[in-house]
């Protein structure tokens, strides 16, 4: 029997899955292909993520990828963004050669559906074809806290506005609308209540992250980690005042206590952290799991969190405690997951640090392995891609398509 062909549209190259946007985009992937012929169509961020991994080409029947140039897409995006009203998320990843080379595939080939991994792709989404679209989250709710909390204030709220107007378009549009949490779902049907919208959390692979299987990398010290893409400017905003608002403190009661940062591109505000006492910033490595492995708990005091924190389930599976703000612990909904001590400010860090709670490692490891299961949690867009391939093409806007 042949399988239906559909269209997978993602804003980054969904493999290797080793930060928050590519593990959900190659889970989603893979949950697509169980259903049918995947072609995917997506965008790297560099030259060298261009050539085709073998792990895509086993899953995928064709894949087409071209590659982003940060500094010239950002100023042209920002250009339009002023001038001529755009929207700058979507305008940064417009790709007139990605927008051509879908409209090729869809008049060689019988696509049936999309789906689009983020609100950003589905411009290129050929007209007429069914989409499901997994928002991820309401990225729109994160440019209006940018506009409260960073300078230009005006200019982030304006393109909140506009990715609102994007998400409340291409979400009424979709057959289904995926996010990562039930309060992710609720504010989008806030504004776009005739929409569909499921949610679909996070997985996280247990045997990867099991703290028997790798040694410590800095054995015999004191130290929490924060680990993250460092140019995500949430991540860096929180590291930055842990670092200056809780080590000390710590470090008080405990002089030999560290701060550990790990991740990749960190910028000058981050690198500098490095001249305070106690603080590592390691850049990018190539495991994170050493350094989680020899820690007390991992730390996320971010103000500004959307969706599900990946280096909070990375941390509970390695049965790490996790000290999380009140925006990180809210992400998780009233079922606070086995492991995760909220704080609001300095004193309760370092509460935790010093009395922290009873809490077995193999007990934070089961909890966080029984709910958060990419094969189960997948089924919502198994199911969705099913009933949306049983349905008929109908009309829908071409955003892309004099490209």
């Amino acid at each position: 029997m042949t399988r239906p062909e559909v269209l997978f549209l993602s804003h980054c190259v969904p493999w290797p899955p080793d930060k928050g946007e590519k593990i959900r985009a190659w889970n989603t992937l893979r949950a697509a292909a169980a259903e049918s012929e995947v072609h995917l169509a997506c965008l790297a961020a560099n030259r060298e993520e261009t050539a085709v991994p073998a792990e895509l080409r086993s899953l995928c029947r064709t894949v087409t990828i071209f590659p982003r140039h940060y500094g010239r897409d950002l100023a042209r995006a920002g250009l339009r963004f002023l001038l001529t009203g755009a929207c700058l998320n979507e305008e940064f990843y417009r790709h007139p050669a990605l927008a051509r080379a879908v409209r090729r595939l869809a008049a060689e080939r019988p696509l049936r559906a999309a789906v689009v991994s983020t609100v950003v792709m589905a411009p290129y989404v050929p007209s007429g074809l069914p989409v499901v679209m997994d928002l991820i989250d309401v990225d729109s709710e994160k440019w209006f806290q940018y506009a409260e909390t960073r300078f230009p204030g005006p200019l982030f709220r304006l393109e909140a506005r506009r990715m609102r107007d994007r998400e409340k378009t291409w979400g009424r549009r979709a057959k289904a609308n995926l996010l990562t949490t039930r309060a992710e779902a609720d504010l989008f049907l806030s504004f776009a209540p005739d929409a569909a919208a499921e949610v679909i959390e996070n997985g996280i692979d247990t045997d990867w992250f099991d703290p028997q299987k790798v040694a410590p990398v800095l054995p015999g010290r004191l130290y929490v980690t924060f680990c993250g893409s460092m140019d995500y400017y949430p991540n860096a905003e929180a590291a930055a005042w842990f670092a200056r608002e809780v080590l000390p403190l710590w470090r008080i009661k405990r002089p030999e206590a560290e701060f550990v940062i790990v991740g990749r591109n960190p910028g000058p505000s981050v690198r500098a952290l490095a001249g305070l006492p106690g603080v590592t910033v390691t850049g990018s490595v190539p495991d994170v799991r050493p350094f989680l492995r020899g820690a007390v708990a991992q730390v996320t005091p971010l103000r500004i969190a959307r969706g599900i924190q990946n280096k909070v389930l990375e941390a509970l599976a390695f049965g790490l405690p996790v000290l999380g703000s009140p925006a990180v612990a809210r992400t998780f909904g009233p079922d606070t997951p086995l492991g995760l001590i909220p704080c609001s400010g300095p004193e309760d860090y370092l509460a935790a640090l010093e009395n922290p709670p009873a809490l077995h490692p193999e007990a934070i490891r089961d909890a966080v392995a029984l709910r958060f299961q990419w094969d189960r949690n997948l089924e919502v867009l198994r199911a969705a891609l099913r009933r949306t391939l049983g349905e008929k093409a109908g009309g829908g806007p071409d955003c892309y398509a004099n490209d």
